[in-house]
């Protein structure tokens, strides 16, 4: 049975008249939108607690009436979702739903752009001519003013005071749509982010769910011409958390110029289940208890920058296989212990722990011991032995030798 079926169409019209629905929905220019229940321009303009943040003032597009003096004797309508809230600009035109004595609005939009969806003066255009308030009176304009928080004329500028889009946006129309893929689901709000759940977001078209969090459309996109579409990048967009699956090829590459040389099994191709999250500087901060890194195989960190940990308490490393340290660039590898403590190699039992030999100390002391032997005189029956042993100028040989038990890169203290 088709849509069109007589009984479905009686049933949608049964159902939506007893809930309260208006058969047709009206179309309205928003006039204010209120963003802090809390806030002065909310007092002022008398709007109490029962109001909902995320409300407008609005004028019904077909409202020819010209008793309107204050923005105040508008219509209130509230967000159509609750729980979901994109809010319109000033001069947007939305749709107006009615509901149980309330009115509800949705947004609806066709620009070029996600940026906006509003004439800057469409207000003034049609409706500003009927609110009128006597500007030549400054006592009558005054009390407007500080009545409501808002001057109701601008006559001397010749601009008028519901031009613009609110109190501080500004339109850029220099950020694009998304390009989308078949199935697409996409969340896009008007300043470059966005959540994309796709399926076939990769060069063949084939069957990869994905999910695309990316907040900062990318320099080079935001110069493309006005109207075309873009599409995420994870190596340019401000920042992005990527989820891939299947075939969908990750094109990420490193931003460093250090190469992974120490990540031997770095993968030559991004594919499967993977995340990838891309920023500027990212921070990992767990406030009250562990964080913890698990990789079933390699884990690499690489950097152009220092490495550095910093701990109250101890770092403890477990390994089952070799551990390499090579150090380029004739730069030292210093292991130091400014608080007094030891360093112990080879064990932890003190049992088994001998101190390490000075190197320059021991060659000293050996070869001080060294010429003490080839001076040595010995006492015989016969009166004094000449000075020194009959090897003496093998002792001096040793002696020449003791710096070459010296390191060129080890030292201790």
């Amino acid at each position: 049975m088709g849509l069109q079926s007589g009984r479905l169409g009686t049933s949608n019209n049964t159902i939506s008249n007893s809930i309260g629905f208006a058969n047709q929905p009206s179309y309205g220019v928003v006039y204010e939108v209120l963003t802090d229940v809390g806030s002065e321009t909310a007092k002022s303009k008398g709007l109490g607690t029962s109001v909902t943040i995320g409300c407008i003032r609005f004028r019904l597009l077909s409202d020819n009436s010209i008793n309107i003096n204050s923005v105040e004797q508008l219509s209130i309508a509230y967000p159509l979702d609750k729980n979901s809230v994109t809010l319109p600009t000033r001069n947007e035109i939305v749709i107006i739903h009615s509901f149980g004595g309330n009115k509800h609005y949705s947004r609806i939009g066709g620009d070029v752009t996600p940026n906006l969806n509003a004439n800057t003066d469409l207000i003034s255009k049609k409706f500003d001519k009927e609110i009128k308030v006597d500007s030549s009176n400054d006592a009558t304009n005054y009390q407007n003013v500080s009545s409501t928080g808002i001057s109701r004329t601008n006559k001397n500028s010749g601009k008028s005071d519901f031009d613009g889009y609110g109190e501080y946006f500004t339109d850029n129309s220099n950020i694009h749509k998304l390009k989308l893929y078949e199935g697409d689901t996409l969340l896009e709000s008007r300043f470059g982010q966005s959540i994309r759940f796709s399926g076939y977001n990769n060069s063949e078209n084939k069957f990869a769910p994905t999910i695309t969090i990316r907040n900062g459309e990318n320099p080079d996109s935001l110069q493309s011409k006005f109207g075309t579409s873009t599409e995420e990048n994870i190596n340019k967009d401000g920042n992005i958390i990527f989820l891939g699956s299947g075939e969908k090829l990750l094109e990420w590459t490193l931003p460093t110029t250090n190469a992974k040389e120490s990540f031997f099994n770095y993968p030559t191709e991004l594919k499967g289940n993977q995340i990838l999250l891309s920023s500027d500087r990212i921070i990992l901060s767990a406030k009250a208890s562990q964080m913890i890194f698990a990789s079933k195989e390699d884990m690499g960190f690489i950097t152009d920058g220092q490495f550095s940990i910093d701990t109250t308490k101890g770092i403890n490393v477990t390994a089952d296989d070799n551990i390499y340290f090579d150090i380029k660039g004739n730069r030292d590898f210093q292991i130091t212990t400014s608080g007094g403590g030891a360093i112990s190699l080879g064990s932890t039992k003190d049992d088994e722990l001998e101190p390490a030999a000075k190197g320059q100390t021991l060659v000293d002391l050996l070869g001080e011991m060294l010429d003490l032997v080839a001076q040595q005189i010995y006492v015989t029956p016969a009166g004094p032995s000449a000075p020194g042993p009959t090897s003496v100028a093998q002792f001096a040989s040793l002696k020449a030798k003791l710096n070459s038990m010296l390191s060129s890169t080890v030292q201790i203290k």
